[in-house]
């Protein structure tokens, strides 16, 4: 009977647990314009690529199989992207399978 209480007091505190709170949705900005590649919303990964502590945006290309790499700027607080460069390995751009 104690165990048969205690689940569910416990299922009921999961149940009336908070909700999460999710932020205001956002466009990604290059040069204070929104991120747009081949026309559609890109879907960015954020890493920091060259090391140097700031988080940058890697964005594959959906027409091409390209992949974009926009350097930050800015601070991982206020991020500042401006221009980008594609992927290269061995001085040719690196493509992926796309469509």
């Amino acid at each position: 009977m104690r165990i048969g209480i205690a689940l569910l007091v416990g299922l009921m505190a999961v149940a009336f647990a908070d909700l999460p709170e999710f932020s205001s949705p956002f466009f990604v900005q290059a040069s204070g314009v929104d991120l747009v590649v081949d026309g559609s919303v890109p879907d960015p990964y954020v890493a920091d690529w060259d090391g140097d502590g700031v988080k940058d945006l890697i964005v594959g290309q959906f027409s091409q199989g390209k992949i974009r790499l926009y350097l930050n700027s800015g601070t991982n607080a206020s991020p500042v992207f401006t221009t980008y460069s594609f992927l290269q390995a061995d001085g040719s751009d690196i493509t992926m399978s796309y469509g």
